[in-house]
């Protein structure tokens, strides 16, 4: 195994054990039903002669021969190992019969809706996103989700938001006060999602118009030491031809590429974009993969 691929496996293993932390210990006890395969398992949990972690552990390897069967080899190889490692998390704390409310029992009665809607989403989220990070998946429903992608010809996005909100109207329907809060919990994980896996990666884009183009990039070049684009443009009310010069910089280089602008040609039109990811020479490239 290369290097790597042992990071690789290092952090999906992190990852799938943060997310199992928080559904244990924040959306198990408290029945906080935020979709997904946890969710399934939490809705039929009380109709079934099964530990959650045995049923989990069959509902998740079921996923898995049916998307070998129609989603192929790939597509198991990447989901295996996340898959079975959760179950097997859950299955272990409940025969060290480490107790789910161990930590709620610390909390008020009063605030443990709360405090268990907000920690189970941020760590389930944590985990998903260093998972997803690596190429990974967790697998579960998102066999499901795949299969009406594909077979259906419906968006991802759709699916995916068609399937959770499902599970979560059903946890409504069962209890009302905790599908509330769960709602409050898939924001949580959703933003966790959203943070991590771009973290390091965002930067901004910069859109300079000036006459002064040669000069701001040989100061770019020797001050921030970043690459440029030239265009040719032609203001639309003035119709004069200037140039814009294209460039990216991240939050620390942002200000002294102000500086630049501002001791160059103080009149320059520009533009600041916060773009969500940038990747390429210069900036974040994936070094992690588990292939």
């Amino acid at each position: 195994m290369n290097k790597k691929k042992l990071v690789a496996y290092m952090l999906i293993t992190l990852g799938v054990l943060i997310i199992n932390l928080g559904f244990y210990f924040f959306l198990q006890p408290l029945n906080l039903i935020i979709g997904g395969m946890m969710g399934v398992v939490l809705l039929i949990e009380s109709f079934i002669p099964l530990t959650v972690g045995t049923a989990y552990l069959i509902l998740n390897v079921l996923s898995l021969i049916i998307g070998l069967i129609f989603l192929g080899k790939d597509f198991f190889m990447k989901t295996a190992y996340a898959t079975i490692l959760g179950p097997i998390i859950v299955s272990a704390m409940e025969l060290l019969e480490i107790p789910d409310l161990l930590v709620m029992n610390q909390i008020d009665t009063h605030y443990q809706l709360l405090v268990g809607a907000i920690a189970g989403g941020v760590l389930v989220g944590l985990g998903l996103a260093i998972v997803l990070r690596t190429g990974a998946t967790t697998g579960g429903m998102d066999v499901y989700q795949k299969l009406i992608h594909k077979y259906l010809r419906l968006p991802f996005t759709v699916t995916m938001y068609f399937t959770d909100g499902l599970i979560i109207l059903l946890g409504m329907a069962l209890n009302l006060q905790s599908g509330l809060f769960a709602i409050l919990s898939m924001l949580m994980m959703t933003l966790m999602i959203e943070k991590i896996s771009v973290i390091g990666r965002s930067a901004f884009a910069i859109l300079i118009i000036t006459d002064f183009a040669e000069e701001i990039k040989d100061r770019i070049f020797k001050d921030i030491d970043r690459g440029i684009t030239r265009a040719k443009v032609t203001g639309g009310y003035s119709n004069k031809e200037k140039e814009m010069v294209i460039t990216t910089v991240t939050r620390q280089e942002l200000y002294e590429l102000k500086d630049i602008i501002l001791d160059v040609d103080p009149g320059a039109f520009t533009l600041i974009l916060n773009t969500k990811e940038v990747l390429g020479l210069g900036f974040h490239r994936d070094e992690i993969s588990w292939k």
